[in-house]
């Protein structure tokens, strides 16, 4: 059984829906969140299990991973400042739950543990080519992900060294698709937006702002074959869309697809504001390891991850 903690979050509830219709069993964790969204529910009962756990309690973990009989684990739970959480709060869940889950599956004898970091390790480097998984990071970060993802690879490259375990890092871009809620992702803000046909009011924004912005299905499917590809010759993977997209894009995409929608987009009378922080980067990752070990490419464009978008707002079809 393949256990994700954070199951039921955005990135979390993707991957259980992906690995569920693979035929794995999978037991998807929640905390906070205990909602099973409509796209699980065919396999709740069945393939797919729901439980509440305490990722800050090594004791809860253990007990889970030996209760399952857990053979993999997929470590996406994390908290944010989102809804103002506490420093310590935030501290506890992403640096003390990711200690507990490695211990836990070392007690196990789990194979294989892959780890849900971010792009936001490169933080405050300012280079305009791809990045590299063997860049050298700077330790400053101004946001409590960036900050506790950099640790949390500490975390997992010390454990794999000092008990041999098979501890994997995917440094996940900026996502969007079904169940994302975020706030700093505006290209998920705007897709939501119009598959609602909401009018999109942004224009005090920057249409030439650009990320790595990879769809939640390609996300899922790249945290899968980490997960389950037999020999992986590194710890360290770029998950991405691999190049940049602008607001700009989106906006064409949506113009072209449901041209009914009301955008305004960088047309105000106000000065142009971003998403970034002095920070955070302004290039893509490059993810020719990831491609050259597992296969990955990228499905998912700004049209076609609209299109799925709609179909799973409109009609319920998560495909």
């Amino acid at each position: 059984m393949i256990l994700i903690t954070g199951g039921l979050g955005f990135l979390g509830a993707n991957l259980a829906q992906l690995l569920c219709a693979q035929g794995e069993r999978v037991l998807a964790t929640s905390n906070r969140n205990v909602h099973v969204p409509d796209f699980l529910q065919p396999f709740a009962g069945k393939n797919l299990t729901v439980a509440p756990l305490d990722i800050t309690s090594l004791e809860k973990v253990t007990g889970a991973v030996n209760d399952f009989k857990i053979t993999g684990i997929v470590h996406a739970a994390v908290r944010s400042e989102k809804g103002d959480t506490p420093l310590y709060d935030a501290m506890n869940a992403n640096i003390t739950g990711t200690i507990n889950v490695l211990e836990a599956a070392r007690r196990a004898g789990v194979k294989r543990v892959v780890f849900v970091s971010s792009e936001a390790v490169y933080q405050g480097m300012p280079d305009t080519t791809p990045f590299k998984e063997e860049e050298k990071l700077f330790v400053t970060s101004d946001r409590y992900i960036p900050g506790t993802k950099k640790a949390g690879e500490v975390l997992c490259l010390l454990y794999a060294a000092q008990t041999g375990m098979e501890v994997i890092a995917a440094r996940a871009t900026r996502m969007y698709g079904p169940l994302y809620q975020g706030v700093r992702n505006l290209a998920g803000h705007m897709v939501d937006k119009a598959a609602r046909g909401q009018p999109i009011a942004l224009a005090n924004q920057d249409s030439s702002e650009a990320h790595d912005i990879i769809y939640a299905k390609d996300a899922a499917r790249a945290l899968a074959l980490l997960l389950q590809t037999k020999t992986l010759r590194h710890r360290i993977y770029n998950v991405g869309y691999g190049k940049l997209a602008s607001l700009a894009e989106f906006a064409a995409a949506i113009r072209k697809i449901l041209p009914k929608v009301e955008i305004h987009l960088g047309d105000g009378p106000g000065p142009l504001t971003s998403t970034r922080t002095p920070m955070d980067i302004h290039a893509c990752v490059d993810i020719s390891r990831l491609t050259e070990e597992t296969g990955f490419v990228p499905e998912y464009d700004p049209e076609r991850g609209l299109e799925h978008y709609v179909k799973w707002v409109r009609d319920g079809v998560y495909e």
